[in-house]
């Protein structure tokens, strides 16, 4: 596997990378996207800053239907944006995602939140909550007892969609890219 495939003739891989609020994700993303892979980045905290968040926005904390809706949206039009690429994507959530936090939040999840449209790879990689490196900011709000209810939303989730999990071990960001990579080769 190498980064940035140009040949239009590969396929795009879609690959999810998730878990609980500061397990790692976006900066595994990162180091993969400095090494030239093609990255569809964490939408929420670029919609939280844009739109305000704790300044009456529409943010999680008020209002998770409303927030889930323009997330979804959001991560829709970067799936979309997919369809031009080729080679190995790598995703920063997904869509399920957003359902697996409804789940978490006891929201109903509105009929058009219907991943199936959207297929990605079936191996979703999961980061498991990391009380070391876990820090709460003014975007990441959640106490950390909060990440392993949101981690166990997550799994089943994944699960009911049919995607393999695949759990990413602690360790360095070069350790967890590494082992990414290693499994993606294998199959």
């Amino acid at each position: 596997m190498s980064p940035k495939s140009n040949n239009a003739s590969t396929p795009v891989r879609r690959i999810i990378l998730t878990g609980a609020p500061g397990t790692g994700k976006s900066t595994v993303v990162q180091a993969l996207e400095a090494q030239g892979f093609s990255v569809m980045k964490e939408v929420s905290r670029e919609y939280w800053e844009e739109t305000g968040y704790g300044e009456g926005g529409t943010d999680p904390w008020r209002n998770l239907i409303a927030f889930s809706k323009a997330i979804w949206k959001l991560r829709t039009e970067q799936h979309k944006a997919a369809d031009w690429l080729s080679g190995s994507i790598f995703y920063d959530r997904s869509l399920l995602d957003i359902l697996a936090y409804m789940n978490a939040g006891d929201k109903e999840i509105p009929e058009e939140m219907n991943p199936s449209r959207f297929p990605y790879y079936n191996k979703v990689f999961i980061f498991p909550p990391w009380e070391a490196i876990y820090e709460a900011d003014e975007g990441r709000w959640e106490p950390f007892s909060t990440c392993h209810a949101i981690h166990q939303s997550l799994q089943e989730i994944y699960t009911e969609e049919g995607y393999t999990i695949v759990e990413v071990p602690t360790g360095t960001v070069e350790e967890r890219v590494a082992f990414l990579l290693t499994q993606l080769r294998e199959h």
